[in-house]
């Protein structure tokens, strides 16, 4: 990736409701990791100028197994990791290959409908979709109940 575009990306704040609503998953109970297809370099600088680094437990690149999502070896790279069976994760996303590639591997899936995203008439389907993160949080807070 260029640096400049590498830059670019690495300062793009979050959407307006994200900190918000990754604050109440976490009340409820709710781990948060991330994993991404970028270099966790440019996640963690990402991150971090989002002022959200802190809200996740770990943070997982597909670099670390040479897999880009939707792969499942990229789903299992953070099983193996964390010790937890793909029945016990869901992937929020706004990218609908990421939620194909999860549901695959066994994980549940959210899908966040961003505009001009929605969810594809293929494959397998997120068990969630909502038009923001905080409509995903509320859908799963009241699907798996707090945990906190």
């Amino acid at each position: 990736m260029p640096k400049e575009l590498t830059e670019k990306f690495s300062t793009m704040p979050p959407h307006r409701e994200v900190p918000a609503a990754l604050r109440k998953l976490r009340a409820a109970g709710f781990r948060l990791f991330t994993l991404t297809d970028n270099l966790l370099e440019v996640q963690t600088r990402q991150l971090t100028n989002g002022g959200i680094v802190d809200l996740f437990e770990r943070r997982f690149s597909a670099d670390g197994v040479k897999h880009h999502k939707p792969s499942r070896q990229a789903y299992a790279y953070v099983e193996k990791e964390l010790g937890v069976p793909s029945s016990q994760f869901c992937l929020i996303a706004c990218h609908t290959w990421d939620t194909l590639g999860a549901v695959a591997a066994g994980w549940e899936a959210a899908l966040i409908k961003r505009p001009g995203n929605d969810v594809l008439g293929v494959g397998p389907q997120p068990q969630v979709v909502g038009n923001d993160l905080n409509d995903v949080a509320d859908q799963l807070i009241r699907r798996y109940g707090a945990k906190a």
